[in-house]
């Protein structure tokens, strides 16, 4: 028996396997990709994602054989996944905000509709209409003009924040209300702080800020580190435990959503903290502005190489030699860490590119270590 939930985003996908408990789920996306990287995301029983590689092994090894003939039933989970999501709001976020958001001509824009009429929140729409053509901006929320035109509404209506969702609805950007993107680390602070008791666990990835780990010390929380994709970090969760995780690029995940991320959860949870604090969303995060970090470099890698024809791993060999008096961590890609700074840089795991992120205690040092590290990488 095969259940066809039509246009829905990949958080809705994991709440109807649980909810439906089929025995599989499969979803057509190219995640917050234009539409050419189309793929299929495959989870099992309980939601729990079926890796690429084991995904292959299966069919590669499956003997056919004559099967009894199913049905196909269209169903409608829309209702259902809202109302879920709703039970996770307080009552006092109705009629306290008002808010720009952007669907991204992605999947997610009925219902996110529907969740916000639901709530009684206040909102201004940006491109609810599904269009895998992707024509008013891209569908990855952390490239800076996929995020313009919510900067835009946000001061022209002086709404009180504003988000980007990405094609599938996995990931969330925020703006604050000055029309400054909100970097997700510190929303990751922001959400341990207020959200995670004292003897939970959680996870961030390899470019989070420190800011993470002062606040989790600070709460009696255990944080730890894992490698950057959803994989890792739904496998991590399950096996330690982890109460919540989160991940720079919008990533939030949740033991209360399965173990998975979920844009529109996180939302309602940092209307139900703001709710309570009465503050403004760059007032609300000011607690965690500690330190200076770099935005996230990126260094095309066409055919596993960079410009000057290295690859990540001979760049990585180079680093390694180079900050050799640092402490040094290679769960994902290189991390090395100093008192007054840190870096870490990796190969992408979904696109041709090296990635590059840097912390430091002083915004003169975080300037000298770029400089010092794109040359170094560039190969100058």
């Amino acid at each position: 028996r095969i259940s066809d939930l039509g246009i829905i985003t990949t958080p809705a996908l994991i709440f109807s396997v649980n909810l439906l408990k089929t025995d599989a789920g499969a979803i057509i996306t190219a995640s917050h990709n234009p539409s050419e990287y189309n793929g299929i995301k495959l989870v099992e029983k309980r939601a729990v994602s079926v890796p690429p590689k084991e995904l292959l092994n299966h069919l590669e090894t499956r003997s056919p054989k004559k099967e009894k003939g199913g049905f196909l039933k269209k169903t409608n989970i829309l209702s259902s996944y809202v109302d879920f999501l709703s039970s996770f709001a307080k009552k006092e976020i109705s009629g306290q905000f008002r808010l720009a958001a952007d669907a991204s001509n992605g999947a997610a824009g009925e219902m996110l509709k529907l969740l916000l009429n639901k709530l009684e929140i206040s909102y201004w729409p940006l491109f609810f209409e599904p269009d895998g053509n992707f024509p008013n901006h891209s569908p990855n929320p952390l490239k800076k003009e996929a995020q313009q035109k919510a900067k835009e509404l946000i001061i022209h209506r002086g709404a009180d924040f504003g988000f980007i969702l990405d094609a599938d609805g996995d990931r969330i950007i925020f703006v604050d209300e000055k029309g400054k993107e909100i970097r997700g680390d510190l929303i990751i602070a922001f959400l341990i702080d207020h959200l995670v008791k004292k003897g939970d666990r959680v996870l961030t990835d390899s470019a989070a800020s420190r800011i993470v780990f002062d606040v989790a010390e600070e709460k009696g929380v255990k944080a730890e580190r894992a490698r950057t994709g959803h994989l890792n970090i739904e496998n991590a969760m399950r096996e330690k435990k982890v109460f919540f995780a989160g991940e720079v690029s919008g990533h939030y995940y949740f033991k209360d959503f399965f173990f998975s991320s979920s844009g529109l959860l996180t939302l309602i949870h940092v209307l139900n903290i703001l709710s309570g604090l009465r503050k403004t969303f760059s007032r609300a995060l000011e607690p965690y502005e500690r330190y200076f970090h770099s935005r996230e470099y990126n260094f095309s890698a066409s055919g596993g190489k960079i410009k000057n024809q290295k690859t990540a791993e001979e760049i990585i060999a180079v680093l390694k030699k180079k900050y050799a008096a640092g402490k040094q961590s290679f769960l994902d890609g290189l991390t090395v860490e100093y008192p007054e700074w840190w870096f870490n840089i990796r190969p992408s795991h979904t696109e041709p590119v090296i990635r590059l992120n840097i912390e430091a205690d002083k915004k003169s040092l975080l300037q000298e270590k770029i400089k010092e590290l794109a040359s170094l990488v560039n190969g100058n």
